[in-house]
């Protein structure tokens, strides 16, 4: 996670979101990048309703050289748990075209190079990448 040039790697996949979320700490840890006002409200799933802070764009997010961008709705947890430093929401993997194979509990996404799959739930084994072709 190199949080000053904003690229976030280790990041949890939230199928039940339907935006990014990034806490309040991580943007901070970010170097507090410029944030634009954000007019939605979000029911945590324990049904708390939250307010964002704001969002930050163009967080260039990168899964094992696959790069994309993301925009995060900046939240303030309200304890210090902190999990993740980001969670990404099923609008993200529409974009990028990800795969869900939930049978194996997999995802998978590539760029023009790169073959991602990754585990849904990182502790369950590591995600892997493969070229496209041969000449990568």
């Amino acid at each position: 996670m190199e949080l000053g040039g904003y690229e976030m790697q280790d990041l949890m996949l939230n199928l039940g979101s339907y935006v990014n979320i990034l806490p309040k700490k991580t943007w901070e840890l970010m170097g507090r990048p410029r944030l634009v006002w954000s007019p939605i409200q979000l029911r945590l799933a324990n049904q708390y309703k939250i307010y964002p802070v704001g969002w930050v764009e163009n967080v260039e997010v990168n899964i094992d050289g696959v790069k994309t961008k993301a925009y995060f709705e900046v939240i303030d947890i309200m304890d210090e748990k902190d999990p993740y430093p980001a969670f990404i929401g099923i609008d993200w993997a529409f974009y990028n075209k990800a795969v869900f194979n939930l049978k194996q509990r997999k995802i998978s996404f590539e760029t023009e190079e790169l073959h991602v799959v990754a585990p849904l739930d990182p502790t369950e084994g590591d995600r892997f990448t493969e070229p496209i072709n041969d000449d990568v």
